[in-house]
């Protein structure tokens, strides 16, 4: 197993990681019985999930992720990035996911040009993305860089545990002349990427985050410095 394919599972593992399916998980919770795309699924942990009480259809690019992926329940796997979206038929799909994946492609538009076509007239396509505001107080809270806070406010992509630069993005701009329309959405790590990692450990630290979390999620001015923001887009 590579270095950083190692760091990210690590780190899902531990109860900062586990935290954020979580709450993840709660706001998927009203999906049930749809035709389900999880395009750059990782370790399949959504899709297995989802895989429940849906039917499932998961993309992913890197080989490593998906022979290491969870499959609890059945849902079928592609390798794969934006030429196994071309291959799909059009309107054929009640839910699109895509988690924490537009800060790491070029070709964004093509991307959501392609979620827009496979989308059924009203489905819904769930984009999780990082928030500016929520990375600099974590950077100069949690981790205590306020140079590197000040090169993120300057405009410099943050590095992460596995898939490189996140490069930031304003998700009105890339929708923009797209038949999609921005919903509502919700933060995700609002709190807890701000404690010290020795709390996360305690019992019953990761129930009474969750209650927390949970409270104020769809909340401003929370969710507005959350690090990751949950956007539902309809598809009209």
């Amino acid at each position: 197993m590579t270095a950083n394919i190692q760091a990210y599972l690590e780190n899902i593992r531990k109860p900062w990681g586990q935290i954020y399916y979580d709450i993840l998980f709660d706001q998927l919770q009203d999906i049930k019985g749809k035709r389900v795309l999880d395009f750059g699924s990782g370790f399949g942990l959504v899709a297995n999930h989802l895989a429940k009480e849906n039917q499932v259809l998961a993309v992913e690019p890197n080989e490593e992720m998906v022979t290491l992926r969870a499959k609890d329940h059945p849902y079928q796997q592609l390798v794969g990035s934006l030429e196994q979206l071309a291959s799909l038929e059009d309107a054929s799909f009640d839910v699109i996911l895509c988690h924490n994946v537009l800060e790491y492609v070029e070709d964004r538009k093509l991307v959501l040009e392609e979620f827009t076509r496979l989308l059924k007239p009203r489905g819904l396509l769930s984009i999780v993305k990082h928030n500016e505001v929520g990375r600099v107080l974590q950077t100069v809270v949690f981790e205590n860089n306020t140079q590197k806070a000040l090169d993120l406010l300057a405009g410099q992509d943050l590095e992460t545990h596995s898939m490189g630069l996140a490069q930031a993005y304003d998700l009105a701009t890339a929708v923009e002349d797209l038949a999609l329309e921005a919903q509502d959405y919700q933060g995700i790590r609002v709190f807890y990427g701000l404690q010290d990692n020795r709390f996360k450990s305690q019992e019953g630290w990761r129930e009474s985050m969750l209650k927390m979390e949970l409270a104020v999620c769809q909340q401003s001015p929370y969710r507005d410095m959350a690090f990751f923001q949950h956007y539902r887009l309809k598809r009209s």
